[in-house]
């Protein structure tokens, strides 16, 4: 209740000051509750950026659908949350392609040689090679 009450000043301040507001979470539910827009971070590098329905609807990140995938409203019935297997990539042993293909469950030989871009053509911006949501040509 605390965690509402300090939201609910926040989001007051925001329409009474006519302001931005920046909220740095791990709690997907704030995050659908309050924010218009969302950048979903992955070993310090921004891997999707768009609106929250959108984002939460049809993610097009692998990363952003993991974390989608393990709240535990999700699994319901499940005996256990769903997670990507291996480690987040510390700031010395990054991988040369895409910093999650080594835990990706959809990675592919491109995805481990190239570093992917934010992709401004998308309706979601992704740093993905394989979008999840996008049309295959």
């Amino acid at each position: 209740t605390i965690q509402a009450q300090i939201m609910d000043l926040l989001l007051a301040l925001q329409k009474e000051q006519d302001m931005g507001l920046v909220l740095i979470t791990h709690d997907l539910a704030v995050v659908a509750e309050t924010a218009q827009r969302v950048c979903v971070m992955y070993a310090g590098q921004a891997v999707e950026v768009g609106q929250v329905p959108q984002l939460f609807d049809i993610p097009a990140h692998p990363y952003s659908e993991a974390l989608l995938k393990a709240i535990p409203e999700h699994s319901l019935g499940a005996a256990r949350l769903s997670t990507l297997p291996g480690i987040v990539p510390g700031r010395y042993d990054r991988p040369q392609g895409c910093l999650l293909s080594p835990r990706c469950p959809y990675v592919q030989d491109n995805c481990r040689a190239q570093r992917p871009t934010l992709d401004p053509k998308s309706n979601s911006l992704a740093r993905c090679v394989y979008p999840l949501n996008q049309e295959v040509a």
